[in-house]
């Protein structure tokens, strides 16, 4: 089992890729990047990338890389929601925002390693039985050491709520699977779909993105346990692998 399946586990999710759904701005954006970068995974990761130095096989070079990722996360989060606002305020298409996302010189840390998330992944399940690894996975993924986070409005949200959200979101998606992208970058149109999804969200239910991550780290026990929300979350991941299909 690697670190983050772990992690999924003990915070009661079925699998890694609902972890990746809590962790990401409106609940998605986590998924959509494991998903895109999946394509470029190897058979094997390397410990060193030939862009940075930074021995992978430490758990010092581990803990930097992770470290790196937390702060990049605040940043994108930032641009997140501003494109966000953009694109409903404007209401910008697919394939503008991407053009956006571009301009905003969104930065993966893993680029510079020369890393897909699923190669990471694999580097990190060395040192899964490590504390300190443990606890900074868990503050990437957005479950702060002290428990959740509850926003005032998260705690008006339930379960029949959140799975409602997410059948929105899927709506959302899987119109913008069927548009046109602008852009032949995965993490590019991952970015820019998830701002357009996050904008659209936030203005019909008149919430924000973190109500929505803070509820469903709170409601976690009964929607892992719910077939609808699985149901949706299988059918989210559908419509994002045709949302990247033939990307680069």
């Amino acid at each position: 089992m690697g670190m983050i399946e772990d992690i999924a586990a003990k915070l009661g999710l079925k699998d890694s890729k609902q972890l990746m759904l809590v962790a990401g701005g409106a609940a998605v954006v986590g998924v959509l990047l494991l998903t895109s970068k999946s394509k470029k995974a190897g058979s094997s990761a390397k410990a060193v990338g030939s862009k940075a130095d930074c021995d992978l096989d430490s758990k010092e070079g581990v803990l930097q890389v992770l470290k790196e990722m937390t702060t990049s996360q605040v940043q994108s989060r930032k641009q997140m929601k501003e494109l966000a606002t953009e694109a409903q305020t404007k209401s910008l298409s697919l394939s503008q925002a991407c053009k956006r996302c571009n301009e905003m010189k969104v930065m993966d840390p893993l680029d510079k390693y020369n890393l897909s998330m699923v190669q990471f992944n694999t580097i990190l399940s060395k040192h899964e039985d490590d504390p300190a690894v443990k606890q900074a996975i868990t503050s990437l993924m957005g479950s702060p050491a002290g428990g959740v986070a509850a926003t005032e409005a998260s705690q008006t949200l339930n379960a029949k709520k959140l799975i409602e959200i997410h059948n929105f979101m899927l709506g959302e998606f899987e119109k913008l699977a069927a548009s046109d992208k602008g852009s032949r970058d995965a993490k590019t149109v991952t970015f820019a779909a998830q701002a357009l999804v996050t904008g659209k969200t936030e203005a019909a239910f008149k919430l924000s993105s973190e109500d929505i991550e803070s509820a469903v780290l709170a409601q976690q026990g009964a929607l892992s346990t719910s077939p609808e929300f699985c149901d949706t979350n299988l059918k989210l991941q559908q419509a994002m692998s045709k949302l990247m299909g033939n990307l680069a």
